[in-house]
């Protein structure tokens, strides 16, 4: 409970919207009686689970710790950057591509490194800013693939998250 306490910053009137791994897990109904229990007032349930709202092309965050895991550990994840292309060549992460999202609209998309061959491969995507993370996000939920997350935090939170201890 601490963590979702933190989370809504202590006000346990924010909205909370739970989801399973699919439309028969129960973790969320758990969670969701535990929190109604706990004194949250505004406990939602998305009954079908990610997997369905990714098939809708609902657009997915990921924290800071999931995307340092993925980073570490997930080799066959896709990492974009939606910076201009100016600012990834002074500094970029390695193993990732730059898919600026200020170029878009000229069809910027069209030369991504998506793997075409599995629709379902991990991608994660970040930018300078929420903005920028975020239109990367909607330009591809119009696409096939299902398994995409952004980073609303900024490129410098990245960075330093990533750097050796």
């Amino acid at each position: 409970m601490t963590a979702v306490e933190n989370l809504v910053q202590g006000d346990k009137r924010k909205a909370l919207i739970l989801y399973c791994n699919g439309q028969y897990c129960q973790a969320s109904r758990t969670l969701g009686d535990q929190l109604v229990a706990a004194g949250f007032t505004n406990v939602r349930r998305y009954q079908l689970g990610l997997p369905m709202w990714r098939t809708l092309n609902g657009l997915v965050e990921i924290e800071l710790e999931g995307i340092l895991r993925i980073y570490k550990s997930d080799q066959t994840a896709v990492f974009l950057d939606a910076r201009p292309a100016a600012h990834f060549t002074k500094l970029s992460l390695p193993g990732t591509f730059n898919v600026p999202a200020d170029g878009l609209a000229n069809g910027g998309l069209r030369n991504a490194p998506m793997p075409n061959n599995d629709f379902n491969t991990r991608v994660v995507l970040f930018g300078r800013d929420l903005a920028q993370a975020r239109t990367l996000a909607e330009a591809i939920a119009k696409t096939p693939y299902q398994n995409v997350a952004y980073f609303p935090g900024t490129f410098e939170q990245l960075v330093a998250a990533l750097k050796p201890q």
